[in-house]
């Protein structure tokens, strides 16, 4: 059976508690409703599992009456409702070691998204993939937690510089909802729906802004916290999931390879063949079924063209990604898309 992803209870908290300040909805009625003991969120650093927080985000939408919670919520994010992420993200000394420190930890309160930035031509994308290798509800409820997810980060962005970062552009892969104004009110920028992804536009020059709290005495103090508590969760994973988690976040039109890998998870190539080799399986056999596995989830968004499926996933030309998944499916990509709408 699939391992299920796991969230951080102080999320649980930090959205109960806004749902108290601002809606003056009860935190016990709330826990009674989602079904968790109120004495949970006095541990805030434990783990709840995707169900549990699938049931958070409906009722505190049917308790509030609010369709925008989600984008609410971001707006009045503090970062440290997050312990120890918000601690590394106020400590460090510029926006693109903010950037790069929310990559690496935010599975510490978040195991459903991955948050990857990079630069291409004087622009940064900050894309925000939802993890497909494990059960995870936010594959077909996305909407509040990303939305939120999005808005936090520009909320967070002004509380760590003091300036406001607005994007050029925002994607949603969610359909565009009934209402999207308070969507063009938070983001001042175009805001575009049913896309190949999720992904924050903005100008690269950001990335050199000063963080107001920057302390590398601290930093290195809550960066070793961090990492003993992501070594902790990671302990808990077999090295499977490790590797298609690190090959998933590393297939951006190119192939990581094993070397990349291993040095990702800080073992040695060797080590990392022993590993997998006990768990029945190889690193090629896992990049296949990753690239398999995203491949269809790529072609039933009928928005994303075939060649550009066969980039993201790193093959040199279209003809190879055809070959490779013919060979998985027993049919080329055009007539599986073209099952999958019902026209053949």
């Amino acid at each position: 059976m699939m391992k299920e992803a796991t969230f951080s209870v102080a999320l649980v908290r930090n959205t109960l508690q806004y749902a108290a300040a601002h809606h003056s909805v009860d935190p016990q009625s709330l826990c009674a409703a989602i079904g968790i003991d109120p004495g949970l969120l006095e541990t805030p650093d434990s783990r709840i599992n995707g169900e549990v927080n699938r049931a958070m985000w409906r009722e505190v939408m049917k308790h509030t009456g609010d369709d925008h919670i989600g984008l609410h919520l971001g707006e009045a994010f503090n970062p440290s409702a997050v312990g120890i992420l918000g601690y590394v993200l106020f400590s460090c000394q510029t926006l693109s070691q903010v950037f790069e420190k929310l990559s690496r930890y935010m599975r510490l309160f978040s195991q459903g998204v991955y948050i990857h930035c990079s630069v291409s031509q004087g622009q940064l994308l900050c894309d925000c993939d939802i993890v497909a290798h494990l059960q995870n509800y936010l594959l077909e409820e996305p909407r509040q937690p990303v939305e939120s997810t999005f808005a936090a980060i520009l909320t967070a962005v002004k509380l760590l510089t003091g300036k406001p970062l607005y994007p050029y552009a925002v994607w949603f892969q969610h359909p565009r909802p009934a209402d999207s104004s308070e969507h063009q009110r938070i983001f001042q920028s175009p805001v575009h729906f049913a896309q190949p992804t999720n992904r924050l536009i903005f100008d690269a020059s950001c990335l050199e802004w000063a963080v107001l709290s920057a302390n590398s005495t601290l930093l290195s103090v809550f960066e070793q916290h961090a990492e003993t508590m992501l070594n902790d969760l990671s302990q808990h994973e077999t090295y499977t999931n490790q590797v298609v988690r690190a090959i998933t976040e590393g297939l951006k039109g190119e192939i990581p390879s094993v070397e990349a890998i291993a040095h990702h998870l800080a073992i040695s190539v060797r080590h990392l063949q022993r590993e997998l080799k006990k768990e029945g399986t190889s690193y090629q056999q896992l990049l296949d079924r990753t690239r398999n596995e995203l491949a269809i989830r790529y072609l039933k968004k009928p928005d994303i063209m075939i060649d550009d499926i066969a980039f993201l996933l790193g093959f040199s030309e279209p003809s190879a990604f055809h070959r490779a998944f013919k060979r998985w499916t027993g049919k080329t990509p055009r007539s599986y898309r073209l099952l999958q709408r019902g026209k053949i």
